[in-house]
């Protein structure tokens, strides 16, 4: 049998001007109480307010950034940028936010490095992405608020979601009743809006209708079903799972002359190419003004969690830690873990997960 890698993990300094860190006392606490080493560059927690006296006396070792890469398992939060993944040896574990599929360069790197690499977003149990939700329910809160602000641009609606006596609340539909979509539905109904939520197909929407919040209607999309709830929203929150290249479009240029003047759409996906919301046009930086297209004003940003690195870090920690212990367990100890197996992209210089290896046949990587 051969012996079990050294338990430790490092925890390099974000790159650039990213704050957030994966690296809390909370995760760090846990993973030391699972017998796992914490190594950590100085400096780590900075961007959060977290002292190195603060990471120490949780059990984190301080070293250089040698040491950290040296460590057998890397994790942080976002990915690092591919010059980064040139530090990693063949056989070294690296986890992360990774989102490799929209980045050509960093597929590239992640082949010729042939270390092993693990993205936390893809990591499934049960069906569910549980890794995905503190930064589906921020963009799902950040997509109502910045509905709402959108509400108030000179060529908006003009409308408050609560209304008051004497005015109507506003309209807003969610297209969508996963991570992203369950915040956004619970923000504007909290916020006092008449909330319509559009789920997949009817058996998303019987899970969903027990759960969501009093008031709120459910029901399953189709044409006909899209088509009314655009011709009377304010607001309209797309929150569907995933948005690509060859992901068909639901709401085509010719549905904006149906939908009222000034009514907002927020793509709260994102993703990669035109994708299932294409009136809303290329990413958008934070702060960008609408892009208005046949009246109708549309935002597509996503950079929300980055926005808020306090909340967003601490949040995702706390929920990651039971999974990233297990992911030390996969890689320093030998455990199979099903689960764990599924957030896997790579593996000594192949690409190891479908819908990775799909965005690379795309580019054109066929590796």
């Amino acid at each position: 049998m051969r012996p079990h890698p050294p338990q430790i993990i490092g925890f390099p300094r974000e790159s650039g001007p990213e704050r957030r860190t994966i690296l809390t006392p909370t995760l760090a606490r846990s993973l030391t109480a699972a017998g796992f080493d914490i190594h950590a560059e100085p400096g780590t927690g900075e961007g959060i307010f977290i002292a190195d006296t603060t990471y120490e006396q949780a059990g984190v070792r301080l070293a250089t950034a040698d040491e950290v890469w040296a460590a057998p398992l890397v994790l942080r939060y976002k990915s690092p940028d591919p010059g980064d993944l040139t530090r990693l040896q063949p056989g070294q574990h690296i986890g992360a936010l990774f989102h490799a599929e929209g980045n050509v360069d960093l597929l590239a790197a992640l082949m010729s490095t042939k270390a092993n690499a693990w993205s936390y977003e893809f990591l499934s149990d049960n069906g569910q992405f549980p890794l995905g939700r503190p930064g589906g329910h921020i963009a799902g809160v950040q997509a109502v608020l910045a509905g709402t602000q959108a509400m108030q641009h000179p060529a908006g609606r003009g409308v408050l979601p609560s209304g008051l006596p004497g005015a109507e609340p506003a309209n807003v539909v969610v297209i969508g009743s996963g991570n992203v979509g369950r915040a956004a539905t619970l923000t504007a109904a909290q916020l006092g809006a008449r909330v319509t939520v559009l789920t997949s197909g009817p058996n998303s929407r019987d899970d969903y209708q027990a759960a969501a919040p009093t008031g709120v209607t459910v029901l399953a999309n189709d044409r006909t079903v899209l088509r009314e709830a655009l011709a009377s929203a304010d607001l309209v929150i797309g929150a569907i799972l995933i948005s690509t290249y060859d992901t068909p479009p639901m709401i085509h240029t010719n549905d904006l002359h149906h939908m009222r003047r000034g009514a907002v759409i927020v793509d709260a996906t994102c993703g990669y190419g035109p994708g299932y919301l294409p009136t809303a046009g290329p990413v958008q930086k934070p702060g960008d003004p609408p892009r208005i297209v046949r009246g109708v004003l549309h935002i597509k940003v996503d950079a929300w969690p980055a926005l808020v690195p306090v909340t967003a870090s601490h949040a995702y920690a706390a929920n990651a830690a039971p999974y990233l212990v297990r992911l030390a367990e996969t890689v320093l100890r030998g455990r199979d873990d099903t689960a764990v197996r599924t957030a896997q992209i790579a593996a000594d210089g192949v690409l190891a997960h479908p819908v990775v290896r799909q965005h690379a046949r795309f580019y054109g990587i066929t590796r």
